[in-house]
């Protein structure tokens, strides 16, 4: 049984498959607090039981957000404001479903770097991670990452935020695709919203 809460305690940093001798296919949690945790099950099982504590729909979510940044896979989960995970590969699967992708926590990625034998995720401590992605793929990754965590909170905490400095900062921003998309999202809704009121009170008469 995965410990979800102590993990989440422990604050995860990232989640990355990896094989192990005599238990197969299972996973790594870093943590900031523990480093490495080791955990006798599949990357997809840690995800579905850190989802499940959130009470998140983990295809839903996919689904949303995919829409929102033009992907159908490899979309970011965002488990709250503060825990945005971004799907990066780390490996070469032995079989097909064992998953290549480890998701890693935007809040403790301070820097990915290229050096001569790959392109490393540097996490919070110095903690280093080999990816298996070009440099400019891996900053795509985090881009989608950022745009997701903008959306999830607006969509949690409304567009404006009372009292607070540093909405009127970040918004005093150039828009991306990603918060046009976001709005024309919002536009569509109300539209559908306002053809629909409007067939039932026709209904009506």
């Amino acid at each position: 049984m995965v410990n979800v809460e102590k993990l989440l305690n422990d604050e995860i940093m990232a989640i990355i498959p990896i094989y192990i001798d005599m238990y197969g296919n299972c996973t790594k949690v870093i943590t900031l607090k523990t480093q490495e945790n080791y955990i006798f099950k599949s990357i997809k099982t840690v995800l579905k039981n850190i989802a499940k504590f959130y009470t998140l729909d983990l295809m839903a979510s996919r689904e949303f957000y995919g829409k929102i940044i033009g992907i159908s896979n490899i979309v970011p989960i965002p488990f709250d404001s503060e825990n945005i995970f971004i799907p990066l590969k780390v490996r070469k699967p032995i079989f097909k479903n064992d998953g290549s992708f480890g998701y890693f926590n935007l809040k403790f990625i301070n820097d990915i770097k290229e050096e001569k034998n790959g392109v490393y995720i540097i996490l919070e401590g110095n903690i280093k991670v080999r990816i298996n992605q070009t440099l400019k793929t891996a900053y795509k990754h985090v881009r989608h990452g950022e745009i997701v965590k903008r959306v999830y909170d607006r969509k949690t905490y409304g567009l404006i935020k009372e009292n607070s400095h540093d909405f009127y900062s970040a918004y005093n921003k150039p828009a991306t695709k990603g918060d046009i998309a976001f709005l024309v999202n919002q536009l569509m809704d109300i539209l559908r919203k306002l053809v629909e009121y409007k067939i039932q009170g026709t209904k009506g008469i």
